[in-house]
This record gives C-alpha cells, structure tokens and sequence, in this order.
C-alpha cells in the first residue's frame, strides 16, 4: 500500500500460510491495515472506512510532510489452483490494484486490466471473502454478532454455504427481471398509442387528399394572377423607359444654359480680387494717417503731463535736502549723550564686582547649614511615618476583616437552604405532571395522524376515480367532436342528407350503401337536384325467396321503403349468383359485405364506393358515445361529490392533526420548561450547600486574622517622642532655609545690577555706531538730492520747446489725410460697381440652375419609375418562383392560357385566389405526410411487437434462472447449516472445555429468510440467552460460530483485529489453540492484530507497526520461527 491514511510511503505486508501478526502502540496505525485489505476488496462506504468520504483515505499530510493526492493498494493472490472466475482463471497470480485519486474517485485493476467494481466484489464473494465478509473481525464484529437479530446472523450462514457469490447474482438477475418488466409495460403503452396514432393518421391522409386538391386549383389561379400582373409590370415599364428618355434631353438642355451663364460669372468674378485690393490699400494709407494725426493729440497731453509732474518733482527734491540737514544735527547730539552715558555705566561695574564676590561665599555657607538640617528632617519624618503606616495599615486591615466577617454572616444567613429544598420538591413534581402531559399530547398526535393518513388514502383514491373519469369524458368527447365534424355539413348542400336520418341494425350498412350507392346522400322530401320524394305508393316488389329483406333492417325514415322494397341479403356470393338469374324486375340481391346484383344482370363487388355505409356507422357510433357521455357525466358528479366529500373530511383532519401537533408543541415545551425549572431548583439547592460550606470555612479564616491583627497593634508603642523630634528638626531647618534664600536674594540684587549694566553698556555703544552711520548717510543723500535737483531743471528747459514742433507736423498730418480720404472714395465706387453686375449675373445663374434641378427631379422620377418597375418585375418573378417553382415564360403553361388578353382583371383572379385559400383554411390542419407516416407508424408497431416477444421470452428466462438460484441456494444452505452446527458445538466445548450450543433457524419457512438464533450453555449453566453471558462469554461464543464458518467452507484469509482483547490469560491460551488447530485443518492465512503478549509469542512472523513521526506510520517484521532456529542453532 501507498499513500493510504497514515502510510505515506510504500508498506508491505506478506500474508503468509499459518499465523502473522500485527503489533503495535494504540493510535499508530494497525487498524489500518484490515481497513486496506478491506478497501482494496471493493468497500464503497466512506463510513466504514471511518471517514465524511471516500478521498478521506487518502494520506492528508503531517506537520513536516505534505498531503498525497494519490492512494494505492495491491493484492496479489495465489490462483495457481484456478480458483478464480473464468475472466481472471488464465494466470497463476491476480493483482488486484485499486487508485483513488483526490476528488476523481477510484478505479481497479486486475492483472494491470481495468476492471468494474462489481466484477472485483464477485471474485472475493466468490472465494468466501470480501469487504464485508465474516473473515474480516473487526474490533466490534464480536459485539455486533452476539448482539444481532437471527435475520442478520443468516450472513454467517451464506458466507459457510458460498452464497454470498449466488445472492449477488440472483440481486443482479432480479433487478434485470424487473428492468424487463418496466420495459415491457412501456412497450405495452407505447404501442397501443401508435395503434391510436395510426388510426388518427388514416383519418389525416383523408383530408390531406382533399387539401391537395384545393391546392391544385390554387396553384392554377395563383398562376394566372401572376402571369396577369406580370403582363401588366412589363407594360408600365416600357412606359416608364419611354419617360426617362424625354427627361434626359430636357436635362442636357438646360445643362447648357447653365453653364454659359456659369462662364460669364467666372469671368466678373475675376476682375473683383483687384478692385477690392486697391480699395483696401487705400483705406489702409487713409487709415494710417488719421492713426498719425490722433497720436499727436496724444503726444501733446503726454507732454504737458511730463512738465506738470516735472514741477512736482523739483519741490519734492528742496524738502528732501531741508529734511537731511535736519537729521544730521539730531546725530551729533545724540552721539555726545550716549558717550556720557558708557563712562558712567562703566563706573558701576567697576565699583559692584567686590560686593558679589563677598555676597558668593556667604550664599555657599548657608547652603551647606541648609542641607545638613534638611536631611536631618528627612530621617526624623520618615520614623515618624514609617509608624504611622504600620498602626494605619493594621488598622485598616481590621476593619476590613471585621466587615468581611459581618458579611459573611449575613450571607450564611441568607442562603435559605429549607426554602431552596421545598422549591425543588415543587418543581420535582411539576417535571413528572408536564412529562405524563406531553406523553398524553404524543399518544393524541399519533392517533389523529393515523387518522390522517387514512383519510389522504381516501382522498387519493377518490381523487384517481374522479380523474380517471374525467380522461374517459375527454376521450370520448374528442371522438364525438371528431364525428360531429365528420358528419357535418360541408356546406355545399343546405339540405340534410337521408343517409344522416337511418337507423341500420345488425352491421346492414354495407349492404344498404352498395345498393344506394351516392343516392344515399340526398336529401328527404327538398332538394335543389335531387331528393327522395316521401308519401310514394309502395311498390308490389317483395325480396327474392330465400333472402332477408333488407328494408327490415333500414328504419327512421319512409322516403325508401319503395327503393328497398325489391332488395333481399344472402349469407354469400354463391347463394347471390345462384338466384341472379332468377330476379324479376327491380329486385336486386346484396351480401353484408357489400357485394350487389341486379335483376338486369349488373353486379358490383364490395369496396368500390362504401361511404355512405362508413356514414351510417359513424352516425350510430356517436349516438352511442353520446350516451355513454352522458352516463360518464353523471358518474363524474358523483365522483366529484364524493371527492369533495374525502376533501373535506381530509381538510377536517389536517385541522385536528395541526391542532394536536400544536397541542403536543406546547405540551413539550411546558416539559422542557418544567425540566429547566426542575434542573435549575436543583442547581440552586446543590450551589446553596456548596455557597454554605464555603462561608463557614471563610467565617473560621477571618476570625483568626481579626485576632493575629490585633495582637500586631498592641505590640506597636508610643510615636510622641518621634513626633518631638520631627518637630525640632523641622524647624531647625526652616532657619537654615530662611538664611538661605536672604544670602540668595542678595546675591540676585548684585547679579542683575552687573547684568543691567553690562546690557546698557553693550546698548549704548551699538547706538553710538548706528547715529554715527546715519550722520554720514544723511551728507551723501544731500549731495545726491542737489545733483537730481540740476538734472530736473534742463530737463524742464527741453520740454519747453517741443509744443511749437508738434503744432508744425499737425498741420502737415492734415493736408495727407485729406487727399488719401478722396482716393479711398474713388476705390469704393469702382468695387461696388463691379458686384452690382456680378450679383446680377449670379440671379440669372440660380434661375438657370433651379430650372436644370426641375429637369433632374424629373429625370429622377423617371428613374424612380423605372427602378420600381424593374423592382415588380422582379418581385413578381420572385414570387412565380416561390409560389411555383418556374420562371416567368413558363407561367402561361401552368395558367392554362395562351395570352393574358384571355384573363380577366387581377381583380378578379385575386378573389378568385382568396376564395380559394378560405376554403383551403376552412379544411384546418393538414398533415401532408399522413400517409408516410402511417406507413412508418405500422412498421414500428410491428417491431415493437417483435421486441415484446423477445421481452417476454428474456422476462421467462430470467424467472426461471432466478428460481434455480434460489433452489440451489436452499439447498446450499441447509447443507451448510448442518456442518456448521457440528462445527460449532464442537468449537464451543473446546473453547470453554465442555458445555452445550447449538444452532436454530427461526423465523420463516423459507431457509434464504430464515434466522440464526444461537443457544449456548457454558460448562455449570443452564441453556441460556447470550445476552445473559459474560463479555468473555460471548467472545468465545461468536469466535466459535465464525470459526465454525470458516472449517465449513475455508476462506483464503481471515483478518482477527483485537479481539482477544476481552479474553482472559486462560483464554487467550484457548484462542490461540484453536486458531493452531484450524491452520493445521485449512489452507486459511490468518492475519492477527493484538494487544495480549500470549497471542504474540504464538505467532509464526510480526510485523509491527510505529509512528516515528506524529501521523506517519512505519512497517517492520520478525519472522519469529526463524528466529527460533536461529536460536536453537546457537544453543547447538
């Protein structure tokens, strides 16, 4: 095996002759390896290889190795003997292999040969074994013998009596029986709807005949239509032709015109480009100069604007030279005070360092004094809290313990364990009053359903009746329906045919149609043609001697009686030609089956005209459907009575159940409720106890810590000396802190003086550069102001002199402009000149151009025509060709006319056409292919009446094959019952080392139904039930019947998982006896799993099995006898 559960890798395990066993520690894999033996031998439940499905057996992975997506097993087996079926009994060993692939399923394999699965089953039933054979004890195969019912202990007998094989067969041989059967009632069905089919097609091909003919003579008027508006397209084409040619002309024409005023406007047009450039360029020169003379305007404001703003300037300029000269006077004052100012600060500075350095060395001194008296008050408080902590804490912790013990009190006193105890009583006895209720609410549940369910079968049946009736309705209305339609009137004669009026008795309506003929379908007493006239004298004719009048069969109407009075029926033709020449005058002879001869020597044989005889049956057969219809009518008002009645009586009951199901509802939840109450009574009364131990275990602990806390505060002392000496301290060292912070503030008064002093020394001197720099920018800035005062003043000087230049150059500007406006002028009135003739001469053109678009849209309509002329023709060739399958030239032949100057108007012919299509359409639905399909439908009913005859002939087979297994299978049976039991009480004796058992078959006459009790009577006991037995008891007694199997009819293999595991040492030593024994007795290859030291040492070879990694087994072995030799050799 490979990949299977948790053997990753390939694992082999050689199943030799004699005893090989399997040990191992619980969980690493043993059961395994039955359950592969199993697999391989075609197991298909996921459930009994202990998996949710079947890729469950594959290896799933570990920690440190992936999953495998592929499991494999192989069995090979020894079939040298030729012991195998016939398929697989051509080789000296089997392979049996089968893969599961993950999420593909499982395939098998024997001999490297797919296989079916069922085909592998077969084999090992076949040889006693198999996945689910008695060979293969699994752990609680024991159990599950002693514990199952006689039916289910049969299996054992099967497997002894080599059945197993045969009842899978007979299974297999059933299911093909009953696969017959179902095919053959199909059959059955299908062919008595062909049968009805078939006559519904005959009906089919009736009208089919009709509706060609009408079809005929449609094809022929459709043909003269067409050929009619084909005559008339070809003319209006050549109409339309003629049209298109005159439109032409008329457009090539107008062309013409056109196109002569198209040239003499190509020609005006040329000569505008010039005329209009020049007039632009001259507009451009009158443009520019007026641009000129505006733009001296504008130089002559800018100029006074510049003189204005000139002024402004040189008065800005006086003031800024006053206001420098003002600022450097303030720079010299202001320098002389700040020079002052440093040679005093300096002073300062030099006379306050002394004073600092005395006041530091005091500040250093108190600081010192200040820290000593500090740490001082540190230890002196820190006793002092130290002890109150310790007396706080204590404290604290007493009350605390005191409260706790309170509490505890008053909780014990409220558990109320009495009033939890009379709850639980109450709701003790209200759990057993809601179960007795709910089980009243089942058994009322169960009884109202199985009322239920009688009243559904009631309604069901009903229901059936009522729909079955129903169908039989339908069908026999459809035949009426199908009659009526038949028998009515065509409606080309008004009148009611005689042959609609007659009564015919006795099967007589042949003979009456093959004397009558189509006189039948006259009319009685009116008619247009011909009719029968009523009232006639009746005629001295009588029928000829020895027939029957044929008049005494014919009733319902007296218009014949004078026809019919001549005419005698005979039994056959013999008698019919022996008596023809006997006739008088107006007698006549006719037979049942249609045969006529007359007194003139005329003879007609039957089937030449028989539809007015097929009429009369018609006619009879729906008065009688009629009938039945009615009677059917009544039936279904009854039965739709009675169903709404079972209805009814069902809707009452489904009414009762829901309300018995709602009762039994609330009763169960009343119980699970009253349970609840009961369990959590209960709950509260065991939690109170348990609450109450508790308490008083907890009262005892705080009542020792109480007294062990107030020893401890009695033990402290007095803390007043402590506080004293905190006290003294404490105030020692405010001294300390006060001196401290005097010698502090003296020292601060000094450093901010030399600070403030040293700021304003640094302040002055900066303020001393700045005045200094302003003072020399003040100089330059003056000297800068009094040369831009100079520059403005020439400045001033020029621009005076520019407005008489301006004034010269304005009156020059205006002479340029006067004369460049009059060229501009006459430019303008040239160009508009040249459009005014060109705009004339483009009118002419759209007059000539709206003309020739006439002559197109003419010429177009004309095409139009054309186009649609050729597009008729085509259309009606399209539809000669649809309709009737010719070409254009061919139609006449079909119309039957030589021009179509012969036809009337296409008026005409289309009501012609429609005339005829209505009366197509009023034949309704035709099948066309009836006739072909009746031919096809009567073939197939014929080969499937061939097929119900081999079907009957496979269902006789299997029958008998079934009751010759079944035969063969008692006989087996019984034989092997009787071994087995001689085995048993044999087996059972040695096992238990004397005592009685025997096997009983119960519970049916039949052996393949019976049961399998077992009595068993251990050494010291009465014959007793197993149930009564120890579990080492019944172990010994199923290990006894499964080995009495086995020497009955011997397995290859048997497979014992564990199940000495209820055995005792004693026992055990029995089993392992018994199982020497049957090796000895047998070809079987024991494979034993186990636990117990005593059946390992009795081994012939171990293989054991280990789990080095969590999830991964490993398979070893010991060939125990050669170990033996190996050792005896040694001792040698």
């Amino acid at each position: 095996m490979a990949g299977f559960k948790s053997f990753a890798e390939v694992a082999e395990v050689e199943i030799e002759s004699g005893l090989t066993g399997i040990v191992g520690p619980n969980g690493c894999g043993k059961s395994n390896v039955v359950e592969g033996l199993r697999w391989v031998m075609g197991e298909s439940s996921a459930r009994q290889m202990r998996g949710g499905e079947m890729d469950d057996v594959i290896f799933a992975g570990t920690d440190q190795r992936p999953a495998r997506n592929l499991a494999e097993i192989t069995l090979k087996l020894d079939n040298s003997k030729r012991r195998a079926p016939a398929e697989f009994n051509n080789d000296d060993e089997l392979e049996i292999t089968r893969k599961i692939e993950r999420g593909k399923g499982s395939s098998y394999y024997v001999n490297a040969k797919p296989a079916r699965a069922r085909d592998v089953q077969l084999l090992f039933a076949d040889t006693a074994t198999g996945a689910r054979s008695s060979g293969i004890v699994s752990q609680g195969r024991i159990g599950a013998i002693v514990g199952a019912k006689p039916v289910d202990r049969r299996a054992l007998l099967e497997e002894a009596a080599n059945i197993r094989g045969l009842h899978a067969r007979r299974h297999e041989a059933e299911l093909r029986l009953r696969a017959a059967e179902t095919n053959l009632e199909r059959l059955d069905d299908v062919i008595a709807g062909l049968i009805e089919q078939r006559d519904s097609l005959k009906k089919q091909a009736r009208q089919a005949a009709r509706y060609r003919s009408v079809a005929d003579r449609i094809r022929q008027a459709e043909a003269q239509l067409l050929f009619a508006r084909w005559t008339s397209a070809q003319n209006d084409l050549a109409g339309a032709e003629a049209d298109l040619n005159q439109a032409k002309l008329l457009v090539a024409s107008r062309t013409s015109e056109a196109a002569t005023i198209a040239t003499t406007r190509s020609e005006l047009a040329a000569q505008l480009p010039p005329l209009r450039n020049a007039e632009a360029a001259r507009a451009a020169e009158y443009q520019r100069l007026a641009i000129g003379h505006d733009e001296l305007d504008r130089e002559e404001a800018r100029l006074k604007e510049a003189l204005h703003q000139l002024d402004a300037q040189q008065a800005q300029i006086n003031a800024d030279i006053n206001r420098e000269n003002g600022l450097r006077e303030d720079a010299k004052i202001a320098i002389e005070a700040l020079t002052s100012e440093t040679e005093t600060l300096q002073q300062q500075i030099d006379d306050a360092a002394p004073r600092r350095e005395a006041a530091r060395t005091g500040l250093e001194a108190a600081r010192a004094h200040a820290n000593t008296a500090e740490v001082a008050l540190a230890d002196a408080s820190a006793l002092l809290r130290s002890a109150a902590t310790s007396r706080n804490g204590l404290t604290t912790r007493l009350n605390d313990l005191l409260a706790r013990r309170q509490k505890a009190t008053q909780s014990l006193a409220d558990l109320s364990l009495d009033a939890l105890g009379a709850q639980t009583k109450v709701s003790s006895a209200g759990l057993v009053e809601a179960e007795a209720n709910f089980a009243n609410a089942q058994k009322a549940l169960e009884k109202v359903e199985a009322t239920l369910g009688d009243a559904q079968t009631l309604a069901d049946t009903t229901k059936a009746d009522e729909r079955e009736t129903e169908a039989q309705i339908t069908r026999i209305q459809a035949e009426i329906d199908a009659l009526e339609y038949l028998l009515a009137d065509n409606g080309e004669n008004q009148d009611t045919p005689i042959v609609d009026q007659l009564s015919v008795k006795d099967d007589m309506e042949t003979a009456l149609a093959a004397y009558l003929a189509d006189e039948l379908t006259a009319p009685a007493d009116t008619g247009t043609h011909s009719y029968w006239r009523d009232g006639m004298a009746h005629s001295d004719l009588t029928p000829p001697e020895g027939t029957l009048p044929l008049a005494d069969f014919v009733s319902g109407s007296n218009a014949l009686n004078s026809a019919l009075a001549g005419v005698g029926v005979v039994e056959d033709e013999a008698t019919a030609e022996s008596i023809q020449s006997s006739l008088r005058p107006g007698q006549a002879v006719t037979t049942k089956s249609g045969h006529l001869w007359r007194w003139d020597g005329f003879v007609r044989h039957a089937n030449q005209n028989d539809r007015s005889a097929e009429r009369i049956r018609q006619r009879r057969r729906l008065e009688t459907l009629q009938t039945d219809a009615i009677k059917l009518g009544k039936d279904a008002e009854a039965m739709a009575e009675k169903t709404a009645s079972a209805q009814q009586a069902l809707d009452t009951n489904r009414a009762a159940v829901q309300h018995a199901r709602q009762a039994s509802i609330a009763s169960e939840q009343s119980f699970g409720e009253a349970r609840r109450r009961a369990e959590s009574d209960a709950l509260k009364l065991s939690a109170g106890k348990e609450r109450a131990t508790e308490l008083a275990a907890n009262l005892d602990t705080l009542i020792a810590d109480i007294k062990v806390c107030e020893t401890q505060l009695a033990e402290l002392g007095d803390e007043t000396m402590l506080a004293d000496q905190e006290t003294s301290c404490r105030n020692m060292a405010e001294q300390a802190r006060q001196t401290l912070n005097q010698a502090m503030q003296a020292d601060t008064r000094l450093e901010e003086i030399l600070r403030t002093a040293d700021e304003r020394l640094t302040s002055s001197s900066t303020e001393q550069t700045a005045w200094q720099r302003r003072l020399d920018g003040a100089a330059s800035r003056v000297a800068e102001l009094e040369t831009r005062f100079e520059n403005g003043k020439q400045e001033q000087q020029r621009l005076e002199q520019m407005p008489a230049d301006i004034e010269k150059r304005r009156l020059e500007m205006g002479d340029r402009l006067e004369a460049a406006n009059t060229a501009r002028q006459e430019a303008s009135d040239l160009l508009i000149k040249a459009e005014t003739q060109l705009g004339e001469v483009e009118t002419a053109q759209r007059i000539a151009e709206g003309a020739l678009g006439e002559a197109r849209e003419s010429q177009i309509r004309a095409e139009g025509a054309q186009e649609r002329g050729k597009a008729l023709l085509h259309d009606i060739k399209d539809r000669i060709h649809e309709k009737l399958d010719c070409t254009p030239d061919q139609i006449a032949e079909i119309a039957n006319v030589e021009s179509a100057d012969a036809l009337p108007p296409v008026a005409t012919l289309d009501d012609k056409v429609q005339r005829l299509l209505r009366e197509r359409d009023n034949i309704g639905p035709v099948n066309l292919r009836a006739e072909v399909e009746m031919e096809e439908v009567a073939s197939r009913i014929a080969n499937m009446e061939a097929e119900s005859e081999d079907l009957l002939a496979a269902i006789a087979k299997l029958r008998a094959a079934i009751s010759q297994l079944n035969r063969e299978g008692r006989e087996r049976l019984l034989a092997s019952f009787a071994e087995v039991n001689g085995h048993f009480k044999e087996l059972f004796k040695k096992l238990f080392g004397g005592g009685t058992a025997e096997l009983q078959l119960t519970e049916a006459d039949d052996p393949l139904e019976a049961g399998l009790e077992i009595m068993a009577s251990p050494p010291g006991k009465r014959l007793q039930s197993l149930s009564l037995l120890s579990g080492g008891e019944q172990a010994l007694t199923a290990l006894a019947i499964i080995f009495a199997v086995f020497l009955t009819n011997p397995a290859p293999i048997c497979v014992l998982d564990e199940v000495d595991a209820p055995l005792d040492d004693s026992n055990v030593a029995r089993f392992c006896d018994l199982l020497r024994d049957i090796v000895g007795k047998t070809e079987t290859r024991f494979l034993v799993i186990t636990h117990h030291r005593m059946t390992m040492a009795r081994m012939d070879r171990l293989f054991g099995i280990t789990m080095e990694q969590r999830g991964l087994s490993k398979l070893v072995s010991v060939d125990l006898q050669a170990a033996e030799r190996m050792r005896d050799t040694a001792v040698a």
